[in-house]
């Protein structure tokens, strides 16, 4: 039983989305054997990284000897962002003309061998060149791995999936310090790298096991010519839809945000508030907490939002509305909790706004992936992820320094408040960015079209 096809020429192709009678009756997410050993698979290898991050932080400091332990990791930070943009559109090119299951076992198998080796460098250039090769293989398996799971979990549980994959992301900031001072203490060091190499190795084998979804694909022969204009077409993808366009707008303010808590939390907690590591921890505690509940809470509601839709034409404007929603009032949120800097409120209402801060964080997040999933087609989805993972971690590119030095020039509670102007600003931006033009049709459960390309 097969209703009407929906039809909608865009740049000169026709694309078609036949409706389907219910859209409800999708099994659960856990019964779902490919997100399982997907998801277990993150878990891993986030739990490796995060203990990575703790232990590079102890190898800086064990090599350099002292203070410029800091500017290592501040180095290590910038190569880590730069591979990303350098070679995540590139990879996007190449996951939609191969096997994605190919790309993501080995490029764990290449991060394998990369983190075994850390143990052995002695200097910070061995330093540097490791963490910039681990990072553009990352590049390659990230923006993947985002791209198969719509693939492997369909389009009704695609939101749901994005929550768990959110508070694993969460969960990993949490348990990975534990861990890596648990190893350092039991084993010493190196067994912090070699933890993490042993992850990809577990990674690799849970997606050996996944059967990734691949739809027949008929491609051009690839060519220079062909290679710099398909690395391109992720971001027309992004450009070429309003929602898309204001997702990504906002994804400005989630970095403003996000730059705020990572960087100049400890010199608030420290410095203004004279408290310790304790409540340091405390306080990115609380911003994990609030962007797992927000991500959990979001599941739910969109889940029973979306569960009367009765086709998918139905599901897709009801996706629009919930996400537009989200989508300003995460912006929103971030913007107002971060206004109240200036007044140096004390650790308790610190740690409330940053929940807050979390919270707003996932609301940009989470949407922004659902709209990307719902505007893609499964061919060029590759491309369509790796554009988005370049360009949202050029936003941090932008902003991990900018809020540093303003912090260091004005300090830590007048940096807050000008975030937070920044990020009313942006969410404004993102309100005209993501308008339809006139005449344009509505998203609602009485649409007889879709604008789903």
């Amino acid at each position: 039983m097969i209703a009407d096809s929906l039809r909608r020429e865009t740049e000169g192709e026709t694309f078609t989305l036949m409706e389907t009678p219910c859209v409800q009756s999708a099994a659960p997410l856990w019964h779902n054997n490919g997100f399982r050993l997907l998801f277990s698979a993150q878990i891993i290898s986030l739990l490796g990284s995060g203990v990575t991050t703790v232990g590079l932080a102890l190898f800086a400091y064990q090599i350099t000897g002292g203070a410029s332990a800091t500017a290592v990791i501040g180095n290590a930070l910038m190569l880590r962002i730069l591979a990303f943009l350098l070679f995540s559109q590139p990879a996007g090119v190449i996951a939609d003309r191969v096997s994605r299951k190919q790309i993501l076992i080995i490029a764990d198998l290449i991060r394998f061998g990369l983190l075994a080796l850390f143990p052995f460098i002695n200097s910070v250039w061995q330093i540097n060149a490791l963490i910039f090769a681990i990072n553009a293989v990352t590049a390659f398996f990230t923006p993947t791995f985002e791209a198969s799971i719509p693939e492997v979990v369909g389009d009704e549980q695609y939101v749901k999936a994005l929550s768990f994959s959110r508070v694993a992301v969460d969960a990993e900031a949490v348990a990975a310090p534990a861990v890596a001072g648990l190893l350092v203490a039991l084993l010493g060091l190196r067994w912090v790298f070699w933890f993490d190499a042993i992850t990809y190795l577990f990674s690799a084998l849970l997606v050996a096991f996944v059967i990734i979804p691949r739809a027949a694909k008929t491609m051009t022969p690839l060519s220079w010519r062909i290679f710099f204009e398909e690395i391109t077409h992720g971001t027309r993808v992004l450009l070429r839809e309003p929602s898309l366009r204001q997702a990504l707008t906002l994804s400005l303010a989630e970095a403003t945000a996000g730059a705020a808590a990572i960087v100049v939390t400890v010199a608030y907690v420290r410095d203004v508030l004279g408290r310790g590591e304790t409540a340091f921890a405390m306080m990115m505690a609380a911003l994990g907490l609030g962007s797992t509940v927000a991500a959990l809470l979001l599941g739910r509601a969109s889940g029973r939002y979306e569960r009367g839709a009765r086709n998918k034409a139905i599901l897709h404007g009801r996706r629009h509305q919930w996400t537009a929603q989200a989508l300003m009032l995460g912006g929103t949120v971030l913007g107002l909790l971060l206004l109240p800097g200036v007044f140096v409120p004390p650790l308790f209402v610190f740690g409330l706004l940053w929940m807050l801060n979390g919270a707003g964080q996932a609301l940009i997040a989470i949407p922004s992936s659902t709209l990307l999933a719902e505007h893609t087609r499964e061919e060029e989805r590759g491309r369509a992820y790796a554009a988005h993972f370049a360009l949202t971690h050029a936003c941090w590119l932008l902003t991990y320094p900018a809020v540093g030095h303003a912090a260091a020039r004005w300090g830590a509670p007048a940096t807050f408040t000008v975030a937070g102007i920044v990020c009313l600003l942006i969410t404004l931006a993102a309100k005209v960015v993501g308008r339809r033009p006139s005449g344009a049709h509505s998203h609602d459960d009485n649409s007889s079209r879709t604008d789903l390309i």
